[in-house]
């Protein structure tokens, strides 16, 4: 290849790499997984290690982590918090250990776990905690004090008056990104493609109150310029435990390179059952002298090496591309696939979370596609196997009107999402009255989706007040409702009448106003009438209820359909007040269990069954232990069905768990 196409190729290259690492570090928003971009920088390393002075100015090759560009004060780091080399093979950990040893001779190595997350600094004086911060571009990080003092497992105050900074990686567990993109969803929000960027992006908001109400948690690992009593790695973890610091208690001290083999290989099958996210193995000189000695280079230390796990991937065809209503009028695609094992399960549908991600990596229909799962968890289209595709393919066309309704779709200003926007949209009607009727909301035994939709389909209902109007002769119109059956519906939303009056805010699905929110409302004013005539500044002034939830609710009121859904409501004789109540009865089946759902549901998406027996009490986890109570299982269940049934953890069909719901 000619000089001047070289130049190009790595020009482009290096162009694409940054536009990249500008979409993942900077806006928390990733636009290609982590493989492909690990796959394009060893490409571009290669080129500029046999053509060096091709190199671009800014390659992206000397650069560490992104740039600083959000509204939050910015740091300078004394010590440089540097990125990590990264081999992608066993071989090629190998080849590093034994140029390493070359000069040391053999020398033991702490290893650890790679943890999927961000980097952070933690410095403490007279040891209270004084400032935190990220990475930055390793040199000028941001600082994220206020937010960080929300994080339950980052210590305040040490034991002893120390001066010192610690530095380790603060992260999103598996739970909690699950419950956080289950209410993004819920309210109509963007929802977060993995684990790391929820992590980052609730770390990184100007807001501290924000970060509160997301569960963060961090893991500790380096000291910086440590004591002098403190030789090695593995004392300077100790001491960090010992001080109140969260560590990754899976490290090990390992010299022999089978022991680090086996370590690899136990924790490539054991990714999937850890309750926080991993992408691989950290190998360090576990002498600090020793590491001091090595150096760096302008971006990476020569004492350690990230090995990264191989993308568990699968292969298959993008049938269609479903674009399905939320309650708020988000409009989502989904890709539908032929079925394929993953990972344990079987695979047919992956999220696409919104229009520009679909453009962003241009699949169409009957191309071949690699999935992956996004933090060992959602499955997702990694790329399009490009050697593949079609020779008629045609660039799919991003739909214009409600699929639905057929309104015109639109996109709101700041939001990456498109929308329907028109208040009668049967979809977002049916999403609506289905969550009004759950067990967090009004709690109407009987009115599933299902039977929802038939009402909606045969116009017995336009809005949740219309329920309060139902009669015995209407319900008997639709299809397999018995006498039995319409008595126990009517008498359902009958009860409902004297619900407290928080769920009822709860299920009129006002944007971002949860359960939790519609409590402290009306706790604070009792009365719903009283409350839909508050303005911002009242409302914000409730502890935790932020600006946010407080334009969102006032703006709702101010509807003349809300108005008016508020006049049938209570002419229907629907209690407005405030009961003393904060919630669906205190016991229930599922209260205190650890539940793990898997296989395909045919009744609920697994984002809103998790979100309901969240709301029931129960901890909803990714992976089956001993400590599982009950595997909830649908069609085509996998590995963790077959591993309750090893363990004896009882299991429920889904009408086994459904039954129990009401």
């Amino acid at each position: 290849m000619a000089d001047e196409q070289l130049r190009e190729k790595i020009n482009q290259l290096n162009e694409q790499l940054l536009a990249w690492a500008d979409a993942y570090y900077t806006k928390d928003q990733p636009v290609v997984e982590d493989y492909v971009y690990d796959k394009a920088y060893k490409e571009l390393q290669d080129l500029i290690s046999s053509h060096p002075d091709l190199e671009p100015n800014n390659s992206v090759t000397k650069q560490v982590g992104g740039q600083t560009n959000s509204d939050l004060p910015k740091v300078n780091h004394e010590v440089p918090m540097l990125s990590m080399g990264d081999v992608f093979s066993k071989d090629e950990l190998k080849a590093f250990i034994d140029r390493l040893e070359k000069q040391t001779g053999p020398i033991p190595y702490n290893v650890e776990l790679k943890i999927d997350g961000l980097s952070l600094s933690l410095e403490y004086e007279a040891g209270k905690l004084v400032r935190a911060s990220t990475r930055g571009n390793g040199r000028v990080g941001e600082d994220v004090t206020k937010n960080v003092r929300y994080i339950k497992d980052v210590p305040q105050e040490l034991p002893e008056p120390l001066t010192i900074e610690v530095r380790g990686e603060c992260y999103m567990g598996k739970d909690a990104f699950l419950k956080l993109n289950t209410a993004r969803d819920e309210a109509g929000l963007e929802t977060f493609a993995n684990p790391r960027n929820a992590a980052a992006g609730s770390l990184r908001q100007l807001d501290p109150k924000v970060t509160k109400e997301r569960d963060l948690s961090t893991f500790i690992y380096t000291w910086v310029n440590p004591p002098q009593e403190i030789t090695n790695q593995h004392q300077a973890i100790q001491k960090m435990r010992e001080l109140g610091f969260n560590t990754n208690e899976t490290g090990e001290l390992l010299g022999d390179f089978a022991e680090i083999s086996d370590y690899i290989d136990h924790y490539t099958a054991e990714r999937q059952d850890l309750k926080y996210g991993i992408d691989g193995i950290v190998l360090k000189v576990n002498d600090l002298a020793l590491q001091q000695q090595l150096g760096n280079t302008v971006k990476v230390p020569r004492w350690e090496i990230a090995y990264k796990f191989p993308p568990e991937q699968a292969e298959t065809i993008v049938n269609e591309i479903v674009w399905t209503v939320g309650r708020t009028g988000v409009v989502t695609p989904t890709a539908v696939m032929d079925p394929v094992q993953l990972a344990g399960t079987t695979v047919s549908r992956a999220a696409l979370h919104n229009p520009d991600l679909l453009k962003a990596k241009d699949i169409r229909l009957g191309d071949t596609v690699l999935l992956h799962k996004a933090g060992d968890i959602i499955p997702e289209i990694s790329e399009v196997v490009l050697k593949k595709r079609p020779s008629d393919s045609q660039v799919y066309e991003i739909p214009t009107t409600c699929p639905s309704c057929q309104h015109p779709l639109v996109h709101l200003e700041d939001e990456v999402a498109l929308r329907c926007i028109n208040p009668a949209c049967p979809a977002q009607i049916e999403e609506g009255i289905t969550h009004f009727a759950s067990r967090p909301a009004m709690n109407i035994n009987g009115l599933g989706p299902k039977i929802v939709q038939q009402l909606i389909k045969q116009e017995l209902v336009h809005d949740v007040a219309d329920l309060y109007y139902l009669t015995a002769d209407q319900l008997s119109e639709l299809p397999h409702f018995k006498e039995k059956s319409i008595a126990n519906l009517l008498t359902a939303i009958e009860n409902s009448k004297q619900n407290s009056v928080e769920l009822l805010i709860t299920g009129l699905g006002i944007d971002h106003v949860g359960a939790k929110a519609a409590s402290l409302i009306a706790e604070k004013y009792h009365n719903l009438k009283q409350i839909a005539e508050l303005n911002v500044q009242d409302l914000a002034k409730i502890a935790t209820i932020g600006e946010t939830i407080a334009e969102s609710m006032t703006a709702y009121f101010k509807q003349a359909e809300a108005k008016q859904l508020m006049d049938k409501l209570e002419q229907a004789g629907v209690n407005f007040d405030y009961l003393g109540q904060t919630g669906p009865i205190a016991y229930n089946f599922y209260k205190d269990k650890t539940v793990v759902i898997t296989g395909t549901l045919a009744n609920y998406k697994r984002s809103e069954l998790t979100q309901k027996l969240t709301d029931l009490g129960a901890k909803v986890t990714g992976s089956v232990s001993k400590k599982t109570d009950y595997l909830i299982y649908g069609e085509n269940a996998g590995s963790k069905l077959t591993k309750a049934q090893a363990l004896g953890i009882p299991l429920l069909t889904e009408e086994e768990a459904l039954a129990q719901l009401q």
